[in-house]
């Protein structure tokens, strides 16, 4: 499909099992940019219980209209060896922060941003 970029650039992005498992977004400003990612077989645990739990809910297909978030809670637990686990109070945000973080590494995403340098400050006297 085709969506409006974050500054208005139009952004084209199919779904991972369309294209082999890789993903491909163009943009229409200056010039189009290409961006791969790993194939699906090589998404983190967390990161394919997401998904799958995601295409449920947004399915045409299902007979029922509950979905069951099981199998993303238990790997959840497993990979923050239980600090997120079924049952213990934990700090909302930054339980969204861990998620998130987790599934940008677990689609291949970078630690560290390429091409990012640090500014250096300069010390008042």
């Amino acid at each position: 499909g085709v969506t409006e970029g974050v500054n208005g650039d139009t952004v084209a992005a199919t779904a991972a099992g369309s294209t082999n498992g890789k993903r491909k977004m163009t943009s229409s400003s200056s010039s189009p940019t290409s961006i791969t990612t790993i194939p699906y077989e090589e998404f983190s645990p967390i990161a394919k219980c997401f998904s799958l739990l995601l295409r449920n809910m947004w399915s045409p297909h299902r007979f029922k209209s509950n979905v069951d978030p099981h199998m993303l809670v238990q790997a959840i637990s497993v990979a923050s060896n239980k600090r997120y686990h079924v049952g213990q109070q934990a700090e909302a945000g930054e339980f969204l922060s861990w998620l998130l973080h987790q599934l940008h590494l677990g689609v291949g995403g970078s630690i560290v941003r390429p091409n990012k340098k640090k500014k250096k400050r300069k010390k008042k006297k």
